[in-house]
C-alpha cells in the first residue's frame, strides 16, 4: 500500500482545516430602508467589535446605496448571537418601528446560517413628535466649551408662562433628561415629570418653576460621580448651561430659586451639586442615590464637613427592592449624618416595595417636588 508523501499530508490537513473554518462561518447582510430620507449617515451600535461594541463612535458607518437604502455585511462564527441596534450616529438618534415614540429592545439574532435582516425605521427617537404635556423649548446639541462635547437640552416651561411675560420663576435642573419628559432613554418608562408638574401647579400644592432637562451621555458613569470628569459636569451647568437660560429665560437666579433632581447616579450628582456650588444651588432631591458608587467618596465629606451645607433644602430617597437594595445602606448612611445638622432643611423616604426604574421614581415625584417647592 502506497504512502502520502509527509508534505502533501500536511497541505490536505491545511486545506481541511481551512475549508472547516470557512463552514463555521456565516455572513450578516444588515439591509435599513429608511423611507423619510432623514439620515446623512447610518451606524450600526451592538454587541461586535465592528459596532464599536456598543460605543457608537467606533462604528464603521453603513453604506450607503440610495437615498433610502443602507447596507453592511458582516461574516461571524457560526451560531453567533448578535444584538444591535440602528443609528444616525448616536443613542438619541435610534431608529423607531411603530408608532407610539417608544425605542425598541437591541434586534436580537442567533446565526445559524448566511442572514440577510430587513430593518424599515418608521421614525428617529430624535425627531418623533411626542406628546409632552405643557410647552418646551428644544436645544439641540448644546455645545460646552468646558466638556467639549454637546448635549441635547430640554426647558418645561410652567402653565403661566406666556400668560403673565413679567413673572419670573425659580428652575429645577434634571439630569438624564432623555426620560423625564418621554422615553428616549431605551428603558421604555418615564418619569412623566411634565405631567406630575403641570397637575401640583394646577392644583396650588406648589409653586410654578421652569424644568431643564440636561440629556446625559455616553460617558454618564463618570460624569455622574464624584470624578474629574463629574466635577467639570457640575462646572459645565453651574457656568455654562445656567447663565444661558438666565438669559434666555425669565428665571429668578439665586440661589433659594435654583435646584437640582436626579436618580441613582443621577441623584449623586445632584447632591454634590448643591456640595460644591452651595452658591449657586440650595436644593436637591436626590431620588435612589448612587452614594454607593460614588468615586469621590462623599459620604466620608459630608461627615467630616455638611456645615458648607447650611441653609440647604435636601430631599433623599430610596427604594427596597432591586438594585435599590443594594443602595439602601449608603442612603441611610447619608440621611444620619445629615440629621445632625440642624441647619439643613432634610427630608428622607422610604419605599420598601419600590425598584430602581423610571416607574418607581415617577410614582414618587410628587414628593421631592412638592417639598422643593410647596407653598
Amino acid at each position: 500500500m502506497s504512502k502520502i508523501p509527509l508534505t502533501i499530508a500536511l497541505l490536505i490537513g491545511i486545506n481541511c482545516c481551512a475549508l472547516q473554518l470557512v463552514a463555521q462561518t456565516v455572513k450578516l447582510t444588515i439591509k435599513v430602508i429608511e423611507p423619510f430620507k432623514t439620515a446623512d449617515t447610518l451606524l450600526i451600535i451592538g454587541d461586535q467589535p465592528q459596532w464599536g461594541d456598543w460605543i457608537y463612535p467606533r462604528s464603521q458607518k453603513m453604506q450607503k446605496i440610495n437615498d433610502s437604502t443602507w447596507i453592511q455585511e458582516i461574516s461571524l462564527p457560526v451560531n453567533t448571537k448578535v444584538n444591535f441596534k440602528i443609528t444616525r450616529g448616536s443613542y438619541y438618534k435610534e431608529a423607531l418601528y411603530n408608532n407610539n415614540g417608544q425605542v425598541p429592545a437591541a434586534t436580537a439574532l442567533t446565526l445559524t446560517k448566511d442572514t440577510i435582516c430587513t430593518l424599515r425605521p418608521s421614525s428617529w427617537n430624535d425627531i418623533y413628535q411626542r406628546s409632552i404635556t405643557g410647552t418646551v423649548r428644544y436645544y439641540h446639541n448644546f455645545s460646552s466649551p468646558l466638556l467639549k462635547n454637546t448635549r441635547n437640552v430640554v426647558v418645561w416651561l410652567p402653565p403661566s408662562y406666556e400668560k403673565q411675560p413679567g413673572k419670573k420663576y425659580p428652575v429645577l435642573y434634571a439630569h438624564d433628561g432623555q426620560n423625564i419628559f418621554d422615553h428616549t432613554n431605551g428603558s421604555g418608562n418615564e418619569w412623566h415629570m411634565d405631567e406630575i408638574a403641570d397637575s401640583l401647579m394646577r392644583n396650588g400644592q406648589t409653586e410654578e418653576f421652569i424644568i431643564v432637562g440636561i440629556a446625559n451621555t455616553k460617558d454618564r458613569w463618570v460624569e455622574y460621580s464624584g470624578t474629574p470628569e463629574g466635577m467639570n459636569y457640575i462646572k459645565f451647568i453651574a457656568t455654562e448651561l445656567k447663565p444661558f437660560i438666565d438669559r434666555n429665560f425669565r428665571t429668578l437666579k439665586d440661589k433659594a430659586n435654583t435646584a437640582a433632581i436626579g436618580s441613582s447616579m443621577g441623584g449623586l450628582i445632584s447632591f454634590y451639586m448643591v456640595w460644591h456650588y452651595p452658591e449657586v444651588f440650595s436644593k436637591a432631591a436626590c431620588l435612589s442615590s448612587g452614594f454607593y458608587f460614588d468615586e469621590g467618596n462623599i459620604l466620608a465629606k459630608a461627615a467630616q464637613q455638611n456645615s458648607r451645607l447650611n441653609g440647604s433644602k435636601l430631599y433623599l430617597d430610596c427604594g427596597g427592592l432591586d438594585l435599590d437594595k443594594d443602595f439602601l445602606p449608603a442612603n441611610e448612611q447619608m440621611n444620619k449624618i445629615l440629621s445632625k445638622n440642624k441647619l439643613i432643611k432634610l427630608k428622607y423616604e422610604y419605599f420598601p416595595d419600590d425598584k430602581h426604574n423610571e416607574i418607581a421614581w415617577a410614582k414618587r415625584l410628587d414628593i421631592p417636588l412638592t417639598f422643593l417647592f410647596g407653598k
